[in-house]
């Protein structure tokens, strides 16, 4: 998961297996956008142009730094079994990032652009799936869980499982092993 907002010269130096005087060098030649701190000067390269710097030539984005990666956001209910799902999640290698809140969802959303959302209801499904639509267009694994079964209306491209009792499925899909 991303959490940082920016990096400093010497982690983009180590990211790309260079001295920092060299990153400098990027950043002053116009290659790479930066700021600099007030005080002592010092750069900082937004995460967001530091990936678009290595997209634009042709090198590896890391995965740490990766927008959403392995994070799952997941909008559930105050009866939901939220700690027993985000347990699940963090076993399956992904981040659990749990709310009850549609409005913190959202926010949520928008913020960590996770690789994965998870909800509780059809109806929600609908409603996320317009956020996502009107998002960047990225891809996005849509996954429905259901404590009574699997749900039958879902929208385009959302998978439904029945929680807990799908375990093993929900794990294929989140590892990849399994056609979403």
């Amino acid at each position: 998961m991303r959490d940082k907002q920016a990096l400093t010269t010497g982690e983009v130096a180590k990211y790309c297996g260079v001295n920092f005087r060299t990153v400098i060098r990027w950043i002053e030649r116009g290659h790479l956008d930066a700021y600099k701190l007030p005080g002592r000067g010092d750069n900082r390269i937004p995460v967001s142009s530091f990936i678009s710097f290595l997209q634009d030539n042709n090198m590896p984005v890391p995965d740490d730094l990766a927008l959403g990666g392995r994070t799952l956001l997941i909008l559930t209910a105050a009866d939901e079994p939220s700690a027993d799902l985000a347990s699940f999640v963090r076993r399956s290698g992904w981040e659990p990032l749990v709310t009850s809140d549609p409005l913190h969802f959202g926010f949520l959303l928008a913020q960590h652009q996770p690789g994965a959302v998870c909800v509780f209801s059809a109806e929600h499904a609908d409603s996320v799936s317009r956020l996502l639509r009107d998002g960047d267009g990225r891809e996005t694994l849509t996954l429905v869980l259901n404590r009574m079964g699997v749900p039958e209306q879902l929208p385009d491209g959302w998978c439904g499982y029945q929680w807990p009792a799908d375990q093993s499925a929900i794990s294929a899909v989140l590892s990849g092993d399994a056609a979403a």
